[in-house]
Parts: structure tokens; C-alpha cells; sequence
């Protein structure tokens, strides 16, 4: 069983990755690694696993390599594992440009190895429970805000917050996209602190996103409209509601509608799907656990985020800061 893994960056999802996978009977950690040593010594020595001095160090103890550094660090970080022949689990973006993260694909198809991209909110179990009620969407509406970060702030809103729902979008919009209206601007930063992307896709599906890092309170709110149903789904407090609209039945004592003009009466039927508790990073280690022992492609790919990637930096261009 492949399973012996370590940790390149120990910043603040690196700790997280590190507490989870220590916790974790399906890894083992072999020991850690980050440009600040002082750092690196420090989580070794609390959690009684190696300290490497370096990445070729880390890479020479490994079967697999989880990168939870800064994205610009990604590809140099990836290729060196890749080429090692390492199965690697990396942060999102994949990496900080096209070029590079279409490299790694034939890199990844050279070696013969897994690599899964860190897009979370695909193992958010309130999305998870939501995807059977989710069929040919019409409209998309998003809305993610944050209270203000500087962890972060080194790249625009889109690819800090916004990539996580265009993952989302694109998952479930099985269709090209058609033609993309943006507009954004800066308040803190030097790049685009709040932005609303307009996405329009070639089967008619509208998506319409809305991500604010400079907001009061936090919010992740993605409703998915579909000619069956509305689809509620509260990414931040994992809740799901599903709204249909039906015919209304004799004496129903839901909520009725009445349309007017002769038309039937429709009632209301809300339905919560049951949220299991999980949580989302563990879920998708485990995903990628399992991933490399079968030996079967990863759920979230390298194909997933170019894709993402190519949504995401078209947004980019057309913004006039």
C-alpha cells in the first residue's frame, strides 16, 4: 500500500494538513518540510516525525508528496516530485499560470502518476449532498464574501476565493464556455479585491459569481436554479435545501401558489437533505488515498484545473482595474 507521505509547507494550510494527516490510519507521515527551518524542527519534533533539510531530502524518504506552499512555488515544487515519480496532492491554483500546469500534464501522463489539486469545496459535504438534486442547470447564482485577509492578497480575488467556485461551476455545467462579462476593482490590494463574473455557457446555462475579500462577515452561499428545482446550498454553515415547485395536491398543507389566469395551482415542497459530518480536507486526502491505490483517476485532476485555470485567468484579462 502506498502511503508514506510528506509535507512540503508549513504555513497556515500546511498545519492543517499536518494535524489531519497525522490523524489520518490511511497515511503515514514521514516528516516535513518548509523554507524556514526553525519552523520545520519545531512541528517535527511535536508531532515525532522527520525534519528535512531540504526537498530532494523529503522526496528520497516519500511515496507521495502533499505541497501546501505558496501557489508560485507549486509548479517547481511539482515537477521536481513528478519527476521523482511521486504521486502529489497540491494546493490550489495548480499553479500560478497556464504554461505551467498544462507542463505538469505531460509530466504527470509521462510518469504514470496521480495528481490531485487541492479544490476543497468538491468534498464541502453540503455541495456533496446537493449533486442528486442538481440536473442540466439554468441559472447559477454565487455569492462568497470574507472579511479581509492579507494571507492571500499576493494574487486577485479570483484566483484567491473565486477559483473555488468556478471548480464548482465547471462541475457541474457539462457544456463550453460561451462568452464571460466582468467587472471588479481594488481596494486594498494591488490586484482586484472585489469582482462579479457573468458567465454565459454554449448549452444556455448562466452562472453568475460574486466574491468580496474585503466584507464584513463571511458568507458562501452557491443556489443552483434547474427547471425542476431550486438547489439552496450554504457552503460555510454545510446546510442544503432543495425548493421544488409542483402541481399543488388536495389538501396539501404545504405553501400554495396560485399563478392567476386559470392556470393551476402550484404548492411548495421544501426538502433538507441529511449533511453528513465531514470534513472536507480529510475527505479529499482520503479521495486521493484512494486514488493512487486503485489506481484510478483522482476526482479532482489536472484536466479539472486548467479547466478552472482557463476560466479563471480569461476573468483576469478582462478586468479593468
Amino acid at each position: 500500500m502506498i502511503n508514506n507521505i510528506s509535507l512540503i509547507g508549513l504555513g497556515y494550510i500546511g498545519k492543517i494538513h499536518l494535524r489531519l494527516l497525522m490523524e489520518n490510519p490511511n497515511w503515514n507521515v514521514v516528516g516535513v518540510y518548509d523554507i524556514d527551518m526553525t519552523l520545520t524542527r519545531d512541528l517535527a519534533l511535536q508531532y515525532s516525525i522527520k525534519a528535512f533539510a531540504s526537498l530532494e531530502e523529503a522526496l528520497d524518504h516519500s511515496q507521495v508528496v502533499d505541497i501546501a506552499t505558496p501557489s508560485s512555488t507549486h509548479y517547481e515544487i511539482a515537477r521536481q516530485s513528478i519527476i521523482a515519480g511521486k504521486h502529489v496532492f497540491v494546493e490550489k491554483p495548480v499553479t500560478s499560470n497556464l504554461k505551467d500546469a498544462k507542463k505538469l500534464q505531460k509530466l504527470i501522463a509521462e510518469a504514470g502518476v496521480i495528481l490531485q489539486v487541492g479544490h476543497v469545496e468538491r468534498f464541502n459535504p453540503a455541495f456533496k449532498a446537493s449533486l442528486p438534486y442538481i440536473n442540466n442547470p439554468v441559472f447559477i447564482e454565487v455569492h462568497r464574501l470574507a472579511q479581509y485577509n492579507p494571507r492571500g492578497t499576493d494574487v486577485s480575488v479570483v484566483l484567491d476565493l473565486m477559483m473555488h467556485d468556478l471548480d464548482l461551476i465547471l462541475s457541474i455545467v457539462k457544456s463550453n464556455v460561451k462568452k464571460i462579462h466582468v467587472s471588479g476593482t481594488a481596494l486594498v490590494s494591488e490586484t482586484a479585491d472585489i469582482v462579479n463574473a457573468r458567465i454565459e455557457f454554449e448549452n444556455g446555462t448562466v452562472a453568475n459569481i460574486t466574491t468580496n475579500r474585503m466584507a464584513f462577515k463571511n458568507s458562501r452561499k452557491f443556489r443552483v436554479f434547474t427547471k425542476d428545482n431550486l438547489v439552496s446550498i450554504n457552503l460555510l454553515d454545510k446546510t442544503t435545501e432543495v425548493i421544488k415547485i409542483k402541481n399543488a395536491s388536495s389538501g396539501t398543507k404545504n405553501m400554495v401558489i396560485e399563478p392567476g389566469s386559470g392556470r393551476p395551482k402550484k404548492e411548495v415542497v421544501f426538502e433538507h437533505p441529511i449533511i453528513l459530518p465531514t470534513n472536507a480536507i480529510n475527505e479529499e486526502l482520503n479521495t486521493f488515498h484512494m486514488s493512487i491505490n486503485s489506481n484510478k483517476v483522482t476526482q479532482v485532476g489536472i484536466e479539472d484545473a486548467i479547466r478552472t485555470l482557463e476560466v479563471a485567468f480569461d476573468i483576469e484579462e478582462k478586468l479593468s482595474l
